[in-house]
């Protein structure tokens, strides 16, 4: 039997989890998610992510019957998230701040791809980093270091270590990757995040390299109208503060994470760490979550939040047009407005 992937895309708050499971159910598939932020445990409401994972004591009972490779796809399956028993894959398999990048990734979705496609499944790749996406569906890899330090390729630049990159400014991110001549195309270059590693990577000596893979792949976008993406982004962001986002950020630095980790991931964790450390730990959707009885004080402490919660669906509605742009640039993808759509090219793809 050949090999088949799907790969459902699209901009943040387009549905592409819940298109995902229908098709699943339909064909017979199971998940692998490729979104950066989905990967760290803890970080569950301001990443969107849905379903529930087995009970520990199950997993275990599990794991004696199960024939798998390595301790890694282990990890993979026992972390793994279940919507109306579809399972998603490379989530929560990484502690926040533990240092995690695209080729970490790859390595995790290829043993979870030749893992379904074992048990006759049909992989499907949900992506809001279509960067992963991407990689995976056109054979990304990364070679050995080259052993060539930036000094040498510009003997103005410095080495930065990652604490020096984690202080500067996007403006100055920018600067470096201008200087270091890297490869931009590719590169979101409103994401520190992917700047700091491209950074990285180019004083590291690495470069990236591509093999074609051995399975086919079908490539949908879904491509909602402009209104209703937004009202959908908004609808999502209010329905995330009311299941306590802001509570789940104000937890994650209490707990220690670094507020400067938190910011690098860009949205909502930048914009409502940054609201928290000017005293909005104590507001909420409905004014002060404690403290002053002061009807003022409540106004003003309201006032601020419906402020920040703003902030952060106009950011988030930026922030899908960026997404649809990078993958409107995209070879290969078919665009796709709802199930019935994408419920006929996958039927012609797998039975082809």
């Amino acid at each position: 039997m050949k090999k088949r992937v799907v790969f459902i895309l699209g901009s943040t708050g387009s549905g592409k989890t819940a298109l995902a499971v229908k098709l699943a159910k339909k064909y017979k598939g199971e998940i692998i998610s490729a979104d950066s932020r989905q990967v760290y445990r803890q970080l569950d409401i301001g990443t969107g992510k849905d379903g529930v994972q087995l009970p520990k004591s199950k997993v275990k009972s599990q794991k004696s019957k199960l024939k798998l490779k390595t301790d890694k796809l282990f990890q993979i399956k026992s972390n793994a998230r279940y919507i109306d028993n579809i399972p998603q894959y490379l989530i929560d398999i990484v502690k926040p701040e533990e240092k995690f990048t695209l080729f970490d990734w790859l390595e995790g979705a290829k043993l979870k791809l030749d893992d379904i496609f074992s048990r006759g499944k049909v992989p499907i790749v949900v992506g809001g980093t279509g960067l992963y996406a991407k990689a995976l569906a056109e054979g990304f890899s990364m070679s050995e270091k080259l052993k060539v330090k930036s000094e040498k390729l510009n003997p103005k630049l410095k080495n930065f270590t990652r604490a020096e990159l984690d202080a500067m400014t996007i403006t100055q991110l920018q600067t470096v990757i201008q200087k270091t001549k890297i490869n931009s195309k590719n590169l979101d270059m409103q994401n520190p995040r992917r700047l700091i590693r491209a950074i990285e990577k180019a004083q590291e000596g690495t470069i990236t390299t591509k093999e074609k893979p051995d399975f086919e792949s079908l490539i949908l976008a879904i491509d909602l109208d402009r209104k209703e993406l937004y009202e959908r982004i908004d609808k999502r962001v209010d329905d995330r503060f009311r299941i306590g986002m802001l509570e789940e950020v104000a937890g994650l630095l209490k707990s220690g994470v670094s507020a400067d980790w938190l910011k690098s991931l860009g949205l909502e964790y930048k914009i409502i760490s940054q609201f928290i450390i000017n005293g909005g730990s104590r507001l909420g959707p409905k004014g002060p979550l404690r403290g002053s009885n002061n009807n003022l004080a409540k106004a003003a402490a309201k006032n601020k939040f419906d402020e920040m919660v703003q902030e952060l669906k106009w950011k988030s509605h930026a922030y899908a047009r960026r997404q649809l742009t990078w993958l409107r640039k995209q070879k290969n993808v078919i665009w796709i407005k709802n199930f019935r759509q994408a419920e006929k090219l996958v039927d012609h793809f797998i039975s082809r």
